[in-house]
């Protein structure tokens, strides 16, 4: 029984007073004091003379926080020196040491002055990609001024599912039963195998955002398809939002860095980040990438009643869509020169654990 720093002082001061275990539980019965936890107080007020204050170094001596473990832990919580990858989880720790994975944690907070961060994921940055990155980023840089990169249209493509992919780590439920008492609507978070999904196209820019496209169902996005299906219409919004005053932008998608494709924005657009200007494998420089996209699936997974089909999700998304703030959009965008910046200073690689 856990008792208040107010009940412990009470309690004291009625023994200082003569009062026995019993006397303090019938003298106050609205305070719910157990007799056992009454005499353990007692015997310790009469044995120390206080039970509100700890003296330093009472209490159960830390067994499973020694220096053989300590020692033991700081060895297998970190990576070796120049072996990326060798560190150990810690639940294969508490196993091999011996001890429970709480005293694990404790060693590493309160021993080894650690602190715990969440893997994140990352695009593959090999040599050749980081220094294209690199160049690429510096030559952006000095190409697209504030001013410009104000008027720059970044546009992506996106698929998302009927049955979005759940995170259940952090999502707990709590039930004073056991587990198979429980509910299985409670518990159990039913996905489909093979969940239906839509393919979304798009564009955002300061200030405003372009429409959301739908991909044609069993559609394949090759040079001919984004060509004469999507870049029309991308190009119509920008138009709508800076008629003749825009810079197009694309990822290094092969439909997008196709001759066709190229082709096509030299003769409809007045300025447009050509395939060998826009860096490889840079999902955290495209506004759309590190947010947009993630605004919406956050939205989307709070949106009730969710969809049951396709034409349901497409009536969702663009609900979603339609919904989501510029303001956010537009610190976005205005955050490109700094990554920008960020990447050249990680030599063309990743910098996003950086900030």
């Amino acid at each position: 029984m856990v008792l208040s720093r107010e009940d412990r002082i009470k309690i004291q001061t009625l023994r200082e007073q003569g009062l026995g275990a019993k006397a303090m539980q019938t003298a106050y019965p609205h305070k719910g004091w157990s007799l056992n936890t009454l005499q353990w107080m007692c015997r310790r007020i009469d044995k120390t003379g206080s039970v509100v204050e700890r003296k330093v170094g009472s209490g159960k001596p830390k067994s499973a926080r020694s220096e053989a473990n300590i020692a033991m832990v700081k060895d297998m919580i970190c990576s070796q020196e120049d072996e990326p990858g060798t560190s150990k989880s810690t639940r294969k720790i508490a196993s091999e040491v011996g001890i429970s994975a709480t005293s694990v944690s404790r060693i590493a907070k309160l021993d080894l002055s650690l602190s715990s961060f969440r893997r994140m994921p990352a695009q593959v940055i090999n040599e050749a990609t980081r220094l294209k990155r690199l160049t690429r980023c510096k030559q952006l840089i000095r190409r697209l001024t504030v001013n410009k990169t104000k008027k720059v249209f970044f546009t992506d493509e996106k698929l998302f599912y009927v049955s979005p992919p759940v995170n259940c780590q952090n999502d707990r439920v709590w039930s004073a039963g056991r587990k198979r008492s429980i509910s299985p609507k409670r518990l159990l978070v039913q996905r489909a195998r093979f969940s239906a999904s839509v393919m979304v196209s798009a564009g955002v820019s300061y200030g405003g955002k372009g429409s959301l496209h739908f991909v044609a169902e069993k559609a394949k996005i090759n040079a001919d398809y984004y060509t004469n299906n999507l870049l029309p219409k991308l190009i119509e919004n920008c138009n709508n939002l800076a008629p003749n005053d825009f810079i197009f932008q694309q990822d290094g998608a092969p439909a997008h860095t196709s001759r066709l494709a190229q082709d096509w924005l030299e003769q409809h657009c007045p300025d447009f980040i050509k395939k060998d200007e826009w860096p490889p494998n840079s999902p955290d420089l495209n506004p759309l990438d590190f947010h947009v996209w993630g605004a919406m699936l956050e939205k989307y997974r709070a949106y009730k009643p969710k969809p049951k089909n396709k034409a349901e999700l497409k009536t969702v998304l663009q609900t979603v869509w339609d919904d989501l703030p510029q303001e956010p959009i537009d610190r976005a965008i205005l955050s490109f020169r700094s990554r920008l910046q960020a990447c050249i200073r990680a030599q063309g690689g990743h910098f996003e654990h950086l900030a």
